[in-house]
């Protein structure tokens, strides 16, 4: 299901972070959550109230386990993002493919409240208009980061 797994860098984690507005207020999940690079950051950096990586892989989520072991306001969940209820969630980062961004629009605007924010690292969701995008040089590479607010320009 989705992309593989290609870690984020640094760089990209904290601009995804802080586009979103991420702060001790945010209630943050990671769908997807590969090795917890955006888990840690999110609890670490910007002191989230509570941050939720959801993996499925087994090796990643141990990773991902360790990595936030001494993070009090961090819970891991070795699952399928499709199973897990997402509706507390305030902030919401994404690094999954455009077809994978499509078929979780119906998710993302069914458990989510208004003006909630879907931070998608590379990939856009289709049919849905960003309230913000940029495009970062990293090395050689563009890196795109896209923001969504659930009941702005997000239709099924």
């Amino acid at each position: 299901m989705g992309a593989p797994f290609y870690p984020t860098s640094a760089f990209v984690v904290e601009k995804m972070l802080a586009l979103a507005g991420v702060n001790s207020e945010s209630v943050v999940y990671d769908l997807g959550c590969g090795d917890g690079a955006i888990v840690v950051a999110a609890a670490r950096n910007y002191n989230a109230t509570k941050v939720v990586g959801i993996e499925q892989k087994q090796k990643l989520c141990s990773i991902a386990l360790r990595k936030t072991r001494h993070l009090g306001n961090v819970t891991i969940v070795n699952a399928n993002y499709d199973d897990v209820d997402i509706s507390e969630a305030n902030v919401v980062t994404l690094y999954q493919s455009s077809s994978e961004n499509a078929r979780l629009k119906r998710k993302l605007v069914g458990e989510l409240r208004e003006g909630s924010k879907v931070v998608s690292h590379d990939f856009g969701i289709p049919g849905w208009r960003p309230t913000e995008f940029r495009v970062l040089k990293e090395g050689h590479h563009n890196q795109r980061i896209l923001v969504y607010v659930i009941g702005s320009n997000t239709p099924l």
